[in-house]
């Protein structure tokens, strides 16, 4: 009798024991599972980031570039009509026209061809 219970209580605690092993083992078949889950979401909110900074530099650059084309298309609009092309030819590069004088004064704002 005294024999039976022993054997009963060391299958008990052996039981037990394989019980604990296995718990703890799943725990940590768990944890480095989450580990590995939150180094892959790190890794893809840093790429993420990267991108969206990328995304930022391209917008403005973008923007810097559909302002310098509009500003071109609109050179280019003006440059078709005659009389700003008379004007803009005067004032840069001090075209006359026949028995006309110019003169430069300091306070004219006008582009010369020595500061180009």
């Amino acid at each position: 009798m005294e024999r039976a219970r022993q054997q009963k209580q060391a299958r008990t605690h052996y039981v037990h024991r394989v019980h604990k092993r296995r718990i703890i083992l799943l725990f940590a078949l768990l944890a480095a599972i989450f580990l590995v889950c939150g180094v892959q979401i790190y890794q893809a909110r840093q790429s993420l980031a990267t991108t969206n900074a990328q995304v930022a530099t391209k917008k403005v650059k973008l923007k810097k570039n559909q302002a310098q084309q509009r500003k071109l298309k609109l050179q280019e609009s003006q440059l078709k009509n005659d009389d700003y092309l008379q004007q803009v030819i005067r004032q840069k590069y001090y075209y006359s026209k026949n028995n006309e004088t110019i003169y430069s004064l300091p306070q004219d704002k006008a582009p010369t061809i020595s500061t180009k």
